[in-house]
């Protein structure tokens, strides 16, 4: 196991907000400072790069994964080719009770299927994952969590959608905050609990977006998606 301390923190100037269900963060909360490890040289930023506007209350239990739609071709990032997938953020708050404490988490790029029935794409399999990391939040406040592949992900066509994905594969036993934009679509932010994929908007109904986002650096030579290796059989959306 790979040990990252204190990954992304955000500071808050003022305390956290805690809650049982969805309510608006405060303007004074967004008076944060973020330190962070040196950026991938020529990494673009795929995913949700909005504000936090809502935060949803004890929402992330652990034992769960969290994916948000991407399409690097779609996004400005200028990749001629193809690919590769460096680093899976998320933001979480934790309350007084919840920090200090250490977890883990990984970050992963899977498929995007077509769900013709709800036009609207899907999470299907891993394409790859990177090594697990043991994430420190040792004080209460705003974090950007994330993880880097370190190599895992091979570099990746262009040619669809996909999602990224963090998994935080064990549970809490004080549940942090989950943060979301006020920009609600669905189709596109998703949780697993362990019983399958549901939408946040559509199914839990979430105010904004799950805050979470990818980096990725452009690479040539992709590998075609069907020829990318999964960690379970691929199921046929389209």
């Amino acid at each position: 196991m790979k040990f990252l301390l204190t990954l992304g923190l955000i500071a808050l100037l003022a305390g956290p907000v805690l809650a049982a269900d969805q309510v608006q963060v405060q303007q004074e909360q967004k008076d944060y400072r973020i330190t962070m490890q040196p950026r991938v040289p020529g990494a673009c930023d795929v995913g949700n790069l909005n504000e936090a506007v809502y935060n949803y209350g004890n929402w992330i239990m652990g034992g769960e994964k969290y994916a948000y739609l991407v399409d690097p071709a779609a996004e400005g990032c200028g990749c001629d080719e193809g690919f590769r997938l460096d680093r899976v953020s998320m933001m979480m708050q934790f309350g007084t009770e919840d920090a200090p404490v250490t977890f883990d988490a990984y970050g992963s790029l899977t498929e995007a299927l077509w769900d013709d029935a709800a036009s609207k794409y899907v999470p299907g399999e891993p394409y790859c994952s990177g090594p697990t990391w043991s994430i420190t939040a040792d004080q209460p406040g705003l974090y950007d969590i994330y993880v880097d592949l370190d190599g895992g992900c091979e570099c990746a066509a262009l040619t669809e959608p996909y999602f990224v994905m963090l998994t935080l594969p064990n549970e809490f036993v004080w549940w942090p905050d989950a943060m979301e934009d006020d920009d609600p679509r669905t189709g596109v932010c998703y949780y697993d609990s362990g019983t399958g994929w549901s939408d946040l908007v559509a199914d839990f109904g979430w105010w904004g977006n799950n805050i979470m986002h990818g980096e990725v650096t452009c690479c040539p030579d992709p590998v075609a998606t069907d020829s990318l290796p999964l960690d379970g059989l691929k199921a046929l959306y389209r």
